[in-house]
């Protein structure tokens, strides 16, 4: 009788870590994936995060691009945009701006943190993903309000 609830138990136990498992590999992103490959090859300290984080803020920064592209190429912010595309008016001047701000508040913060002996370029990088990541939601509100919008 203890022989088959101990089997039942163990394969409950092995369902139950199997979906843990997959769960842990569904929320995978390219930053873990970038920090587990660093790992294969030796111990991964602040210089390794920095090169993930810079690897993912260009990600990120390449999704900001196509949204700020699809805002250019919609016909609703023609008047807005002073009729231009992506590489002219104020799209690019909006996208210029957040840009400049974003790197030179990420420069002024690592620059700071050279006094607390941070590591600068993991907290440089570290901003410029966070900063990103925040981009990226603000300008997709952009197109969730057009979406919404009955017109």
């Amino acid at each position: 009788m203890l022989k088959p609830v101990a089997i039942g138990f163990f394969c409950v136990s092995c369902l139950f870590s199997g979906n843990a498992l997959s769960a842990s590999f569904a929320k995978s992103n390219p930053f873990d994936e970038c920090v587990r490959s660093m790992e294969k090859v030796g111990p991964v300290g602040d210089a390794e995060y920095a090169i993930c984080m810079k690897k993912e803020s260009a990600r990120l920064l390449s999704e900001v691009q196509k949204i700020y592209t699809e805002i250019a190429n919609d016909k609703y912010y023609a008047s807005w945009n002073n009729g231009n595309g992506m590489f002219k008016g104020r799209v690019r001047d909006t996208y210029n701006a957040w840009l400049v701000y974003r790197n030179s508040y990420c420069d002024l913060l690592a620059e700071a943190s050279k006094e607390s002996g941070g590591s600068e370029d993991y907290n440089r990088e570290q901003c410029r993903m966070d900063m990103t990541k925040r981009q990226l939601e603000e300008i997709q509100n952009v197109i969730h309000a057009r979406q919404n919008d009955p017109e």
